[in-house]
């Protein structure tokens, strides 16, 4: 061989033959110029009932994904779902079929501003909320307007907006399952925590408990509801007791209780809920000055926020941290 192309052997490329080898627009045209309408499924012609069922099972398996990773993995997976569901309004179908996608949107809209919120876009998440429960309402389902009206609830809980939660709840007690009006009333302690009302705190975290006993078969209640599991009480509850604790300066006797029980009872595919009581159980502890146990649970959190992208556990952590340091 008497060349070093004979033998195989290239040079390397550069930054400047890269440049040149780049595609061209007149390439990028011809590529987007193939027919690709024939890949995408168009919409049936007449929308069923099966069709709902459908897309009510991968909203469903949404929900799960994004409780497991967290809303920044999974917010354009939902939209798109949600877009798909609006597009199927110009389907014909019968008035009981259109209610129930009024609902599926409902309860997909709820999830994708969810997931925007969790993702750190509260306005976008404002947005989409209130696409969700317009649509709720004139499906005609009161157990998704709670469902949607909660979901909202929550962002104005984080807003520290304690009356609009309130108004919100009120709309949302029409004809809802036990499990709801448990989550309404836990809620509602956390409203009341943000003026410093320990005494309505209290009142409200007995009542959803109290309720929440008359529970007996979850899986009976609509899906949206399925997620409303006793560990969820449990996080909300502890949640409640911290917010009170963030504005009266005061730890609540309960509070590291509360918090230890939500995370050692949450299981794996509510990722984000154990990182999130983990963080905060953790700050509290390091303000304690048990350090080795709030290391712990500071190890539990920063393990899961390796495959959990939020940005509320963003900001936990970082007030975890801060708490670590002073």
């Amino acid at each position: 061989m008497t060349t070093d192309a004979q033998l195989g052997l290239y040079s390397k490329r550069t930054r400047r033959d890269r440049t040149r080898k780049e595609v061209g627009k007149s390439q990028r045209r011809t590529f987007l110029s193939l027919p690709l309408a024939g890949i995408f499924p168009e919409a049936p012609a007449r929308l069923r009932k099966g069709d709902l069922t459908a897309l009510g099972e991968r909203t469903l398996a949404l929900q799960e994904w994004d409780r497991r990773t967290g809303g920044v993995h999974t917010r354009h997976l939902v939209m798109a779902e949600l877009r798909h569901a609006i597009d199927l309004t110009d389907t014909s179908t019968t008035p009981t079929v259109r209610a129930g996608l009024c609902s599926t949107i409902g309860n997909l809209g709820d999830l994708a501003g969810w997931t925007h919120f969790d993702a750190g876009s509260e306005a976008q998440a404002r947005r989409v909320f209130d696409l969700a429960l317009r649509a709720a309402t004139e499906g005609g389902d009161p157990a998704m307007v709670c469902h949607v009206a909660s979901g909202l609830a929550r962002v104005e809980l984080a807003a520290h907006h304690g009356p609009a939660t309130l108004a919100l709840l009120e709309t949302a007690e029409d004809k809802v399952p036990t499990s709801a009006l448990s989550m309404l009333a836990v809620l509602r302690a956390q409203a009341y925590a943000l003026t410093g009302d320990e005494r309505q705190v209290m009142k409200n975290i007995s009542l959803a408990e109290t309720i929440y006993s008359r529970v007996t078969h979850l899986q009976d209640d609509p899906p949206q509801f399925w997620y409303l599991t006793e560990h969820k009480l449990h996080g909300d509850i502890g949640d409640a007791l911290f917010m009170l604790s963030q504005v009266t300066g005061k730890v609540p006797v309960e509070l590291v209780a509360r918090l230890r029980r939500a995370v050692d009872s949450q299981t794996s595919n509510r990722a984000r809920a154990k990182a999130i009581a983990a963080g905060r159980l953790a700050t509290v502890l390091y303000r304690q000055r048990a350090r080795d146990e709030a290391d712990h649970y500071a190890d539990t959190a920063l393990g899961l926020s390796r495959v959990v992208k939020s940005a509320r556990l963003d900001s936990v952590l970082s007030d975890m941290n801060r708490s670590k340091a002073e």
